[in-house]
């Protein structure tokens, strides 16, 4: 904390001269609980403040801004507006695959100097795999403000009825994650289900554009970017094993609904809670709703669920879970930039951060948080975070979202139906029309 204090004194002797700093931060959710995005900054100044206090200094620090409420989208809008007609704000918060677009613009400030400078005062302790997913082309832009994993929520009841004992539904998330239970496996286990009459499906996925089902790339051994290069890569054949897979779950072995893209997420969830599907490939946010939205009990979850990374399912292939960190990130043309870096560190103190996870159903960021009682009395947290090490990311680039919607495309197509190498050659066709030279496609 001396530290702190003198590098305040320093910068805020060169730099600020009136007695109040406003720092304005922009933040989204859009659910409540995340309020705590915006809330735990004006913490933090209350804290930085007393620093400064005590330290003799006239100085203080004042947060304004908002947390929206709204959508992502729109907020987004907004935020790239604001950017590009460098409106007042210093600090901006949002999910880790927005940094690419905006650092490559011009957007936001390197941080590499300011992360060393103030590392020994907590950043240390932030969990290594969250600083990659606050990268661009290896430069810091962002620091991590949560984290979540996305698990493979089994049914444990099903699997008993099934004749699993209870030493082998504990010993599954050990055996997925030395490749020992296999996705294939996971079918022939969901297949049986369906055909005893156990469950009316056997997996459910997202029913809408996002990122979960790279999981299920991943687990197939099909990797997508290419991080030296900076470019795309779309491997036809490895895709058409993709798609059949897609196509298969749908089609021939019949444990995924059809019409599940389109879905309603109510649907999906009251589906997935009831006990109608055997596995959900969700994120740890969910154990949060299904208590809050859907009438579940903590107990009721942690009788129904047991947790695992999906599966891989080839050679190449192997255990994971998707993380989608949200960041804070500052403005290169921000009035205050050190000063609210300042902030950052002192809004990812542990007992802030542990604020917004409990309440929020999102991970801890720092390895202090996870010897608070609180963190070892919320199942979801402590399982959650044994996911952690087998996390990726999808890439910090500008036209992630353009390559997404063509696969989104192509998975609607597969799983209503469609030829999967058809499919494969047409995705490979128009990711070339639409990234041109940002995509490298390998011909079988």
């Amino acid at each position: 904390m001396k530290r702190l204090l003198v590098a305040l004194l320093v910068a805020l002797s060169v730099v600020y001269f009136a007695k109040v700093v406003t720092i304005t931060a922009w933040t989204v959710g859009p659910d409540n609980p995340s309020v705590n995005r915006f809330e735990n900054l004006k913490t933090a100044a209350e804290r930085l403040n007393k620093i400064l206090e005590a330290a003799g200094s006239d100085i203080r620090v004042k947060v304004e801004g908002y947390f929206d409420s709204t959508d992502w989208s729109s907020y987004k809008s907004k935020v790239v507006f604001g950017l590009k007609s460098k409106q007042d704000v210093d600090i901006i918060c949002s999910g880790h695959d927005d940094l690419g677009s905006w650092a490559k613009a011009g957007y936001l400030l390197p941080l590499d100097d300011l992360v060393k400078k103030y590392w020994d005062l907590g950043l240390y302790d932030i969990i290594p795999s969250l600083w990659e997913a606050c990268k661009f082309k290896g430069g810091i832009y962002a620091i991590p403000q949560d984290t979540e994993a996305r698990p493979f929520y089994i049914n444990k009841k099903v699997l008993k009825a099934l004749g699993w004992t209870d030493a082998e539904i504990e010993a599954l998330p050990e055996k997925v994650a030395k490749g020992e239970f296999t996705l294939f496996d996971f079918v022939e286990v969901a297949k049986a289900a369906k055909e005893k009459g156990l469950v009316e499906w056997g997996l459910y996925h997202r029913p809408k554009m996002g990122i979960d089902y790279f999981q299920l790339f991943t687990s197939l051994g099909a990797d997508f970017y290419d991080e030296e290069k900076g470019v795309y890569v779309y491997d036809v054949a490895k895709m058409e094993e993709v798609f059949k897979f897609f196509y298969d779950l749908t089609n021939t072995w019949e444990i995924t609904p059809r019409n599940i893209i389109g879905t309603p997420w109510s649907s999906i969830h009251k589906d997935v809670t009831s006990g109608k599907v055997l596995a959900w490939l969700g994120g740890t946010w969910n154990w949060a709703e299904w208590k809050r939205d859907y009438g579940k009990t903590e107990q009721e979850l942690e009788d129904m669920f047991v947790l695992t990374p999906v599966p891989k399912a080839t050679a190449d292939g192997k255990p994971n879970t998707l993380s989608h960190p949200v960041v804070y990130m500052i403005p290169a043309h921000s009035k205050n930039p050190e000063l609210a870096f300042m902030l950052l560190v002192l809004a990812s103190a542990p007992d802030l951060n542990m604020r917004h996870a409990v309440q929020s159903g999102h991970l801890p960021i720092r390895w202090q948080q996870t010897v608070f009682p609180e963190y070892k009395k919320e199942f979801i947290m402590v399982e959650g975070t044994k996911l952690l090490p087998f996390s990726s990311f999808v890439p910090n680039d500008d036209r992630f979202n353009d390559f997404n919607r063509v696969i989104f495309e192509g998975l609607q197509m597969v799983e209503s139906g469609a030829n999967p190498s058809a499919v494969a050659r047409d995705v490979a066709r128009r990711l070339k029309v639409t990234l041109k030279d940002r995509i490298e496609i390998i011909e079988k």
